[in-house]
């Protein structure tokens, strides 16, 4: 028999995204009465719950409404843990939707990969971005750059063992055998959960077949916030006592840039930092035939800003770094 399914959807003022999130959830090539659907609504004050509502009353036994009055997604994660019935659980995001296969290809990766890795805690896949506006389809460009220090998730295109995935299946009780989602990360939580479940000796793994599709930031507000979290995040995270070498980069970029008017010398590799941002442009505009990559070079630039004081941010406030 095939194991039970519990997929966890955090949703806040989602209203424009959560109608096709949820679409896409019923309507899985996997058995309905395999999964379930477990969505928490943060208080929303669009028509998100009527929403979430409405799959409930048409979907019965299948989508379950949820409140969660702490609002953060962390919490909900949580909350799902407690409340699921599956043996294994997904963590999905309301700004996004799966393939219609992606249920069952991550239970079949997840099965096939724990035959020859007993150790596996959870399988992840491929997240297509999709953009709404010139914003959001540069947004999307720089993650699919090597430059912005994103996970491989974004751009692999090979199976592999990972650091970390997104959109997960998840051993249920490896989850609770490591404590659940950790509720200081008020953001970038599944990103430290990854992180504990390599630190604790298990395993995750990468299959791009398992296929999403995620709307990029489309606002420069949106874009400008969730960049600054990025950095904070991995500051939160050498907090925890979890460390890798790029993670310093940030540190590195901020300090160049302050030490540029005192050594002019710097100056020359200032330069050629720029000449790689172009270089970088002209790459994936010849690679995705968009014009609009020709002015990802300044973009990139205020990204790595923010992503580096975002970083210190997190280094220096912890949680309070993201309110």
């Amino acid at each position: 028999m095939l194991p039970f399914v519990s997929v966890i959807i955090p949703a806040y003022n989602e209203e424009k995204y959560i109608r096709k999130c949820l679409e896409e959830w019923v309507n899985q090539d996997y058995p309905k009465d395999r999964y379930e659907i477990l969505v928490y609504d943060g208080m929303s004050t669009d028509k998100t719950a009527e929403i979430i509502r409405e799959f409930e009353k048409r979907y019965p036994g299948l989508v379950h409404y949820k409140a969660n009055p702490k609002r953060r997604q962390v919490y909900a994660f949580n909350m799902g843990l407690r409340d699921a019935k599956g043996e294994l659980f997904i963590i999905f995001g309301a700004h996004a939707y799966p393939d219609r296969d992606f249920l069952r290809k991550s239970v079949e990766t997840f099965l096939e990969v724990k035959k020859r890795e007993p150790k596996l805690a959870g399988v992840g896949g491929k997240i297509i971005k999709l953009y709404e506006n010139w914003l959001a389809r540069v947004v999307a460009l720089i993650y699919s750059s090597p430059l912005s220090g994103a996970s491989t998730f974004w751009y692999e295109e090979k199976p592999h063992f990972a650091r970390t995935v997104a959109f997960a299946l998840y051993d249920r009780k490896i989850a609770e055998e490591i404590g659940g989602f950790d509720e200081d990360m008020l953001t970038g939580n599944d990103f430290e959960f990854n992180l504990r479940i390599n630190k604790r000796g298990y395993k995750l793994f990468f299959n791009p077949e398992i296929k999403s599709h995620y709307f990029a930031r489309s606002t420069w507000r949106g874009f400008l916030r969730q960049t600054f979290n990025y950095g904070a995040v991995k500051g939160m995270a050498i907090r925890k006592g979890y460390f890798s070498l790029p993670w310093l980069f940030p540190m590195g970029f901020l300090g160049f840039e302050l030490a540029l008017p005192f050594f002019r010398p710097l100056l020359w590799l200032f330069f050629g930092y720029w000449v790689i941002l172009v270089g970088e442009s002209i790459r994936l505009a010849l690679k995705s035939r968009n014009v609009s990559s020709l002015v990802l070079s300044p973009i990139m630039f205020v990204f790595h800003n923010l992503i580096s004081l975002g970083f210190i941010a997190g280094l220096l406030f912890g949680k309070r770094a993201f309110r």
